[in-house]
């Protein structure tokens, strides 16, 4: 917590350095020395660290001794923090952003969270396109900061939009580097798990000298960092087959029950013959049907699918669910997964000043980072009845008996079932079903490569009658993101797949076939053997391609302010800032030949078709620019000099922003507060905020783009009944003309649509307030108490309203017909025959609670002359977490996995000498899979807390050399039950890793 260095003022030397840490305030510094600082949320030199919103920091030391290699991840075990938008653990979106990282403040959406450096914007590494790994926005990526050139990280809540400007509606994370550094240090860590997998290891260094008669300083930060990934197939009974379906006793008190090993005998990556244009079904489920076995069976009524070499054997269903296609255990297909994405980077920062006089400082910075993170596993594509008609792109493949890669055992009994079974479509061919996880590979990867400069001057001048302080700086940053991954040419594969013995017998693909206008890794058509897992390299090359999208964010930002104070009060310095900054962002996304598709010829107007699987993407591009004004006053009223009962001290201050957004207009966003000490060892605080975000490029310039959707329509009977207000959908309902017994289409099957950009949109505006108090009791020396609450309000939240949504919207709304009911067409008997979504300001979140922050430093005689114990501890009490689309329902976050009611973490470090050693719990308390729905829905309806235990170990052998040990997940404590199933993989992923180890070793010169 920023907070009052006077805890540490009985202290010298290292000892009073080490306890700044541990109070989370900032390490002695040049503006320390001359007795101001600036603060995170404030532009005005102060002389203490208090702040008047909740602020929390993590110092190097911290950083360090829980070998932290990724920012991100420190800030995650931060209560405050919610599951963050993207980091490496879980899902990804191969050539579209894997592996990145972005944080979370509060759980409001880490477009609403803004990251800053030494308090100035750093420009973004989120793709425009819709396609990427978390929603649009300005987004900063972790991954290209590198840690040993940061001296602290400072959080604060809300009341930094007035400083900083747009997206600080969370709050602000500062990421403030070293600013001096004269000498060498070099740092090198490596980890590994239990199971001997998911290394990882990072090497770098500093360089720092002075020069000009020390007037000058220029350090160099580099670092080289390595991560290997997991999938699925990597933690064998860790749970993550868990999955809740229906249940399979029809007299169950549940809707879902909870299975161990889910898998769907439906598909499978060897291939499932069939006879009729369905899914195979089990006996037990062919017998409730009535005998209709659509599946090729045994002489025992079996089912069979091909084995990797292309015989046919049974399928073993495993348990039967009340799912159609779910099963619990058995050999049926299970879903790949992406546990761990694979990680490489490379990052170097310089930062440079010189003192021209003893009034004015030159500055610089210069960043560069080259970031990749690979995706290891991904959904193949798949060619399955639930997916399409047969010999549509889809579905089934339909192939012709006498296919040549076929065994002729497996002929023989495909044609015993083609000629007896009274459901067959045709005696010369039949069906195949196929999970194709063979045809191209699961990787897809995204390289950043990130540039950044700055330059600036700052320094003093006199000015009535009082010294001032002034800056000027410009920055520059461009970051470039560059996917690449295998992907399938659907007209090569459909040639490839029609295979026909030539004249001499060999296999060949059929002729009369034209090839893709794409080029692939071969032109010359190999023919594909879709049975068990035996295509050939050539038929890969010939059938698949690289794609590579394209992204690009530019951003200037030029500012000039000046600080100072401006007359005194009974209580000191009036302060005061004033300031202007100009900005301009700009954004391209290029999906690349591949994925933009290819135009028809005969029409240039028409729809784009796809040269794989996927819709066609269409490129985005689009910038903005903002001039803005500040200003900042701080007032201090009293003060302990006034001799006042129970003022200590009083002090008031605000701030104000107005933006001009070339797009979105003008908006002022200001802050309000108030510090108020009774007496010495309370400190009351609290503001008043009114934020805004403006609308990113990707939610302003999205062009109009294809998709097929399904969606939960509102008049259908299965929803008739349900939303905030069922009467009202009932009445809008039967307006339309809607019968009660409606059954809609789009609910089971996709229907075409649109989704595009909105550059009507505007600001999003939030509505913030605090209050809390610090605590330091004289009579528990070096004890800082910090609790304040938060309560933060959206309006306007810029949403993507999707199908579902918009047609909630139309007929969810009181005042029906809508403006909004027009974005979709019906036909005459009622079917959704297109629907318009996109961006559109139809939200309004909120999140309420408490924020704490203990610390405690006490000497430890008894324990070691000279040592002492630290103990310090972030907690967070999750009051409200909620979001609202329009008229339509709630959806509560509070309380769901990675938003428990109640979380917290504690540091507990023994200090003695040249030894550090800390044990670390972090506790995540119960939580629910779905707060909103009914309580006797699911069979199990949460987890219960957890605790992980991480600890450390550092040793100083000498003055030059230091060792550390980390064990993270020290118990090895798995996820809760029956976590993962139902969700919890990235909350509980130290749970899935299990225990891990880090060793690491500085060099000093």
């Amino acid at each position: 917590m920023a907070r009052e260095a006077e805890a540490c003022d009985d202290l010298e030397g290292s000892a009073r350095d080490a306890c700044l840490a541990t109070t989370g305030a900032p390490p002695p510094g040049d503006a320390q020395e001359e007795g101001a600082i600036v603060v995170t949320g404030s532009r005005i030199p102060r002389a203490n660290f208090d702040t008047a919103q909740p602020a929390v920091v993590i110092g190097a030391e911290q950083i360090e001794a829980r070998g932290y290699t990724n920012l991100g991840d420190a800030l995650e075990e931060l209560p405050a923090f919610g599951v963050p938008g993207n980091n490496v653990v879980g899902g990804q979106s191969g050539a579209f952003g894997s592996g990145q990282t972005f944080v979370n403040f509060f759980g409001l959406g880490d477009q609403r969270t803004l990251t800053v450096v030494n308090g100035r914007r750093f420009v973004s590494s989120n793709t425009a396109s819709i396609f990427g790994v978390t929603g649009a926005g300005s987004q900063v990526d972790f991954n290209i900061i590198p840690t040993l050139i940061v001296d602290r990280v400072e959080t604060i809540a809300v009341g930094g939009a007035p400083i900083y400007g747009s997206d600080a509606i969370a709050g602000t994370v500062n990421i403030i580097t070293k600013r001096k550094f004269d000498g060498i240090q070099l740092d090198a860590q490596y980890g590994i798990s239990e199971l001997g997998d998911a290394p990882e290891y990072r090497i770098g260094g500093l360089v720092g000298t002075n020069f000009g008669g020390d007037r000058g300083n220029i350090v160099i930060g580099a670092e080289y960092n390595r991560s290997s990934g997991l999938t699925g197939d990597d933690r064998p009974g860790e749970g993550l087959g868990r999955f809740f379906t229906d249940c399979a006793d029809p007299d169950s008190p549940y809707n879902l029950c909870l299975i161990e090993d889910r898998r769907l005998p439906s598909l499978s990556e060897t291939g499932i013959p069939t006879l009729y244009d369905f899914i195979p079904l089990s006996p037990g489920q062919a017998a409730d049907f009535g005998g209709f076995q659509p599946g090729i069976v045994d002489a025992n009524g079996n089912p069979l699918m091909f084995d990797q070499s292309g015989n046919l054997i049974p399928i073993d269903f495993g348990e039967a669910t009340g799912n159609l296609l779910n099963f619990n255990g058995g050999n049926g297909f299970a879903l790949p997964e992406n546990l761990l994405t694979e990680t490489r980077r490379y990052l170097a920062t310089a930062l440079a000043q010189y003192e021209v006089s003893d009034t004015v400082r030159l500055f610089g910075e210069a960043w560069y980072a080259n970031s990749k993170g690979t995706q290891l596993r991904d959904q193949p594509v798949y060619n399955t009845y639930l997916f399409g008609p047969a010999g549509s792109t889809d579905g089934q493949f339909i192939i012709d008996i006498d296919n040549p890669f076929l065994r002729p055992e497996a002929r023989e009994i495909i044609r015993q079932n083609l000629a007896t079974s009274p459901f067959a479509v045709s005696q010369d061919s039949f069906f195949l079903t196929r999970a194709n996880t063979d045809l191209i590979p699961s990787e897809g990867s995204t390289t950043a490569e990130l540039y950044r400069f700055v330059a600036g001057v700052d320094g003093t001048f006199e000015g009535f009658g009082r010294e001032l302080t002034f800056e000027v700086v410009g920055n520059y940053g461009k970051s470039v993101l560059q996917g690449r991954e295998r992907v399938l040419v659907q007209q090569n594969f459909a040639n490839a797949l029609n295979a026909v013995r030539d004249s001499s017998g060999a296999i060949v693909c059929a002729p009369g076939y034209t090839n893709s206008p794409i080029a692939t890794g071969s032109t010359t058509c190999a023919p594909i053997n879709p049975f068990g897992q035996q295509i050939s390299r050539e038929a890969l090359e010939y059938v698949t391609t690289t794609a590579d999208p394209r992204a690009e964010n530019d951003q200037w930002v030029g500012t000039a302010s000046v600080s100072g104070s401006l007359f005194d009060l009974w209580g000191g310095a009036v302060g005061f800032a004033l300031g202007y900054e100009h900005r301009e962002e700009s954004a391209d996304f290029d999906p690349g030949v591949y994925y933009f598709g290819e135009a028809d010829p005969n029409d240039p107007t028409a729809p784009r078709s796809s040269f794989g699987r996927s819709i066609p993407i269409d490129p985005v591009s689009g910038k903005f620019n903002t001039d803005e004004v500040f200003g900042e006053l701080t007032v201090p009223l009293l003060s302990r000099d006034q001799n006042i009962p129970l003022i200590y001290s009083l002090e008031l201050n605000g701030a104000a922003r107005y933006i001009d957004h070339s797009l979105a207009g003008g908006d002022l966003t200001w802050t309000a507060g108030a510090q108020w000490q009774p007496i010495r060892d309370i400190t009351i605080r609290g503001n008043f905020t009114r934020s805004v975000r403006a609308p990113a490029i990707t939610e302003l310039f999205n062009p109009t783009s294809q998709i097929f959707t399904t969606a939960n329509d509102p008049c259908d009977a299965r929803y008739r009944e349900a939303g905030p207000n069922p009467a009202t959908r009932q009445a809008n309902c039967a307006a339309a003309g809607l019968p009660d017994d409606f059954s809609s289409n789009i609910v089971d099957f996709t229907t075409r649509g649109t989704l595009q950009g909105n550059t009507n949109l505007t600001n999003e505006k939030a509505n913030a307030w605090t209050i809390g108090a610090i605590l330091r009791p004289r009579f528990l020396p070096n004890l800082t108490l910090a609790v304040d609450w938060v309560d933060i309000e959206v309006e306007d939240a810029i949403t993507t309203l999707d199908a579902t949504q918009t047609l909630q919207a139309c007929y969810d709304d009181p005042d029906y017909p809508s403006g909004i009911c027009d974005n979709f067409t019906r036909d005459q008997n009622g079917q959704i025959t297109f629907i318009q979504t996109g961006y559109a300001n139809a939200a309004s979140t909120k999140f309420e609670g408490l924020i704490s922050e203990l610390a405690w430093r006490v000497a430890t005689p008894f324990l070691g002359s000279g040592s002492s114990v630290n103990l310090g501890v972030n907690y967070l009490f999750n009051n409200e977490l909620e979001t609202r689309v329009g008229q339509g329902d709630l959806t509560t976050l509070r309380r769901s996995i990675g938003y428990s009611k109640h979380q917290a973490t504690a540091n507990v470090t023994y200090k003695n000498g040249g030894f550090t050693g800390q044990v670390q719990a972090q506790y995540i308390g119960p939580a629910l899979f779905d707060p909103d729905e009914e309580e006797d829905n699911r069979q199990y309806r949460g987890v219960d807390g957890i605790t992980f235990i991480n600890t450390s170990v550092q040793y100083a052998v000498n003055d030059r050399f230091e060792l550390r040990f980390i064990v993270d997940n020290l118990f090895d404590v798995d996820p809760p039950f029956p976590s993962p199933g139902g969700g919890g993989r990235v909350t509980y992923f130290d749970g899935i890793l299990g225990r891990y180890y880090k060793v690491g070793a500085k060099l000093k010169f």
